[in-house]
């Protein structure tokens, strides 16, 4: 099994680093900070990572996938909505998703798919076990509830043959796996992963290397694990601070693995210990990334 070391590769720390993506098209990296609002967008090579625009948003932003024509922006999830960010910072409310529960529920982690939807999960504020749900969103359907009985929705991805669909739902520690048909709807549901979470940690952010392993922030864990397709463990990224949240392959060379990290949660007498903690970490892996899947909001893109 291969083992790296990632190195803190910002001077900034965040509350809660999140949803770390490589955008190859504008090559960009991307990351929030869920409660302050922050949706970051950089030049990555390596450990030198340099912020090219910051856009402070009012609440709290957890996924986000750049649009087909990037210069159209984002869409945004952000507190129990989707919506579209422009370029210059205009924000537009597209669907009220999660607003049937009130300020009991908001939204998490969620991804593009390859046919161009939006998939994003939900979380109970209390952590609830079994509310939440995963929804996809279409222009022409708006937010199709995809499955539920799910504790706290978290990372997403897709294979690189499109056939396979990961999903983490942290409250029980566990990775799911869904077959995948050729217009996207998914089937067979069954267990890819599970984690001890009291010894091991839990499983959070996700992406798939362009070989169709799946790494995987575990939070509370000190690292990234690699897995095979077939759900062996291929390798261990280990990570100087305890909550690791989030990753994604890609920056100047292709083969760098970002991860963000948190701080919320880590009592005084633990960060006063990990003092990278909440901070931006890299390593090179020797392996590419998928393409990020961009978001089709029009028939025009």
């Amino acid at each position: 099994m291969k083992e790296f070391i990632a190195e803190p590769c910002t001077t900034d720390l965040y509350f809660l680093g999140e949803c770390c993506r490589w955008d190859e098209a504008r090559d960009e990296l991307y990351w929030v900070d869920v409660h302050e609002g922050h949706f970051f967008r950089a030049k990555a090579d390596h450990t030198t990572i340099d912020v090219v625009r910051r856009y402070d948003l009012d609440g709290n932003v957890s996924a986000l996938a750049p649009l087909v024509e990037r210069d159209d922006g984002w869409i945004l999830a952000m507190n129990r909505s989707l919506w579209l960010l422009g370029e210059s910072g205009e924000l537009r409310e597209i669907a009220d998703v999660e607003g049937h529960g009130g300020d009991a529920m908001m939204l998490n982690d969620g991804a593009a798919d390859p046919w161009g939807s939006f998939w994003v999960g939900s979380m109970a504020a209390n952590e609830e076990p079994g509310r939440d749900s995963v929804y996809r969103f279409r222009p022409s359907t708006g937010a199709q509830r995809m499955f539920g009985d799910v504790t706290i929705s978290n990372g997403i991805g897709w294979s690189p043959d499109r056939t396979t669909l990961y999903f983490v739902d942290s409250g029980p520690g566990a990775i799911h796996m869904y077959d995948v048909d050729d217009r996207g709807e998914i089937s067979r549901p069954r267990l890819f992963a599970q984690f001890d979470t009291a010894s091991e940690g839990t499983p959070d952010g996700l992406c798939v290397d362009s070989e169709g392993f799946v790494w995987v922030a575990v939070w509370g864990g000190y690292e990234v694990r690699r897995y095979a397709p077939s759900g062996e463990l291929a390798a261990r990224v280990s990570v100087s601070t305890a909550q690791p949240s989030c990753c994604a392959i890609g920056g100047a060379n292709g083969t760098t693995l970002y991860i963000t990290t948190a701080q919320e949660d880590l009592p005084a007498s633990t960060l006063a210990h990990e003092p990278d903690a909440g901070r931006l970490f890299a390593a090179d892996v020797g392996v590419t990334g998928r393409p990020l899947d961009p978001y089709r909001h029009s028939s025009r893109n």
